[in-house]
């Protein structure tokens, strides 16, 4: 029997050949892209395998012999299908004129396609039918039972003509006595049978679409609420426990000016040679005052800064003058002096170039400098 079986795997494995299998991947993984949403076709199907057939040779013959089936078959479901078969067999004997024995049998079997979607699906079937043995001599025929197992592939459509090629090995376990010719009694048959043919899908085309639906689910979002940031210190004002904080200072996590950082107030100006405060500079020391308001524990250096133009005992009086100016200013409106340190440090601690006007200006400044 083993090698009933192994003639039915080379000549499936023939027809079914590596070559042939991965060109017919590299077609597949095309077709799936271009068919993705058409995924199903669930027509029955009317298939027409002619075979080899490959008898035990407890029947009195070792000649292989050749037969054929129709089937009618339905789609259960993705991959599962129900088959009903009816085959007829001519097997030779070489026994002399009109000695061959026949055989015509139906069946059902279950198939399952692995790769249903693919251009080439392989499968597996089994199934059980009857079958009547016409032999010689008359008193032998017999109709009996048989199951059969089996493996196969077969391809999608062919193009546009509706046709799809099968092949397919089975083992047939037939349980018929014969005894004949010598042989015998021998009971139960292992046969072989291995095909090549068609199916054809029966009816008009309906393709079953996988269709993604677009669950719409009522979905509540908790919105938070508006967070202000006054002072833009990024400390909530909720949480801001220093509120009107000078814009560039640094603050922690609860919006206070930290210690031992310096910064300059861009706008304080002052008249020509004096420490007389400008309109503008007013409204800039105006929001130190507010910060200062809103820090009670926070105490400051005011720092005053002059270029290199004239004497440096000039230059180190007039910008004491300027520092203690600004300090006036800032007490009079409501900030404690204990709190205010006026110091002028002259043209000793200079940002820039003396060199040029652009870097003297910049030398002529006036700083606020966190002390606390």
């Amino acid at each position: 029997m083993n090698r009933f079986l192994m003639t039915a795997l080379g000549l499936l494995l023939g027809v079914a050949s590596p070559g042939v299998i991965a060109q017919t991947d590299e077609q597949a993984e095309r077709q799936v892209a271009a068919n993705d949403a058409e995924r199903r076709d669930n027509r029955p199907y009317l298939n027409v395998l002619p075979y080899l057939f490959i008898p035990d040779e407890d029947r009195g013959t070792d000649h292989e012999s050749i037969g054929g089936a129709v089937g009618l078959g339905w789609h259960l479901n993705h991959g599962l299908d129900i088959e009903l078969q009816l085959f007829g067999t001519v097997i030779e004997t070489d026994a002399g004129a009109f000695t061959d024995f026949y055989q015509l049998g139906g069946g059902v079997d279950l198939r399952y396609r692995f790769l249903p979607d693919r251009q080439v699906s392989p499968f597996v079937l089994g199934g059980i039918g009857v079958v009547d043995n016409d032999v010689i001599p008359d008193s032998q025929d017999d109709t009996t039972f048989f199951a059969n197992v089996g493996l196969g592939f077969v391809t999608r459509d062919i193009a546009d003509l509706g046709l799809r090629i099968r092949g397919e090995a089975r083992y047939i376990y037939d349980d018929f006595s014969y005894e004949a010719f010598g042989f015998g009694p021998n009971s139960g048959m292992d046969d072989v049978r291995v095909s090549l043919g068609i199916e054809i899908p029966l009816g008009k085309k309906v393709v079953e679409r996988e269709v993604v639906r677009e669950v719409v689910r009522e979905k509540v979002v908790e919105v938070p609420a508006k967070i202000n940031d006054s002072d833009g210190d990024g400390v909530p004002d909720q949480s801001d426990q220093c509120p009107n904080t000078m814009k560039g200072l640094r603050v922690d996590n609860r919006g206070c000016a930290e210690k031992n950082q310096t910064l300059r107030l861009e706008g304080v100006n002052f008249e020509l040679d004096s420490a007389r405060l400008t309109l503008n500079a007013r409204e800039v020391l105006d929001r130190v005052v507010r910060t200062l308001q809103g820090q009670p524990t926070l105490r400051v250096e005011i720092a005053g800064h002059t270029d290199s133009t004239g004497s440096a005992a000039y230059n180190q009086q007039l910008s004491q003058e300027r520092a203690v100016s600004v300090r006036s200013y800032l007490v009079s409106a409501g900030i404690e002096s204990f709190r205010l340190v006026a110091r002028g440090y002259g043209e000793t601690q200079p940002v820039a170039s003396n060199e040029t006007e652009y870097g003297r200006a910049r030398n002529r400044r006036v700083e606020f400098r966190t002390i606390q």
